[in-house]
């Protein structure tokens, strides 16, 4: 696979990964978030195996499988039964309106544009626009935390933000260290379960709270 064509085929994941994240930020539902960051994963794991097949880089074989069977497989499913227990239909109103909110991270992206472009002949050595699109997915995943006022709908912008991290390693490196990236994926790992634990743990408080309440007033 030569240079133009992997070039070529990281600009279209970018944009897909780009297209995800305006589908997470512009959901009013938990649900569509959860299948929109699962597709960023997967995306990451096709950059992945993409840039595998093109530098013969082991290790990349080996993190695009994980970044497919953990981020976009296991990850997803864990928050959508925390969705199911806690009977969650639809998310509560953003801090800012959703226009507001897709305005900002229109401009986001151009800035992470504008400021890859700067770097002149750094810029030049990076697959395709790795770099601005992982700057702008890094963000916006940030974005989506402060806008979000729900426990789930934060933990899928952390998600987001990860990987943009991973998707601008993986590219303008070539890939990191294995042992990096493993303990990269374990830590966002430990994240989901105990943020899962904590929001199913309020949960069933308030619930015997208001079990309680309603056996004083009967």
């Amino acid at each position: 696979m030569n240079s133009s064509t992997v070039f070529a085929v990281v600009d279209d994941l970018g944009a897909l990964l780009l297209l995800t994240m305006i589908l997470i930020l512009a959901a009013g539902q938990i649900y569509r978030a959860i299948y929109a960051v699962a597709a960023q994963s997967l995306l990451i794991a096709a950059a992945a195996a993409v840039l595998a097949a093109a530098t013969g880089n082991g290790d990349l074989w080996v993190i695009a499988g994980l970044t497919l069977a953990v981020k976009a497989i296991v990850l997803p499913w864990v928050l959508h039964k925390v969705v199911q227990r806690m009977n969650v239909k639809r998310e509560i109103d953003p801090v800012i309106p959703v226009g507001v909110t897709l305005a900002i991270a229109l401009l986001v992206v151009v800035l992470a544009f504008h400021l890859s472009g700067s770097l002149g002949p750094v810029r030049q050595a990076i697959t395709g626009n790795a770099l601005p699109v992982g700057i702008a997915l890094t963000l916006l995943g940030v974005l989506v935390m402060a806008t979000r006022t729900t426990a789930l709908h934060q933990m899928v912008g952390l998600f987001a933000s990860e990987n943009g991290i991973f998707f601008t390693a993986m590219a303008v490196s070539g890939g990191m260290p294995l042992i990096i990236e493993i303990g990269v994926i374990l830590d966002v790992i430990l994240a989901a379960l105990v943020m899962a634990i904590m929001v199913l743990r309020v949960r069933s408080t308030v619930d015997e709270d208001i079990a309680a309440l309603d056996r004083l007033r009967g």
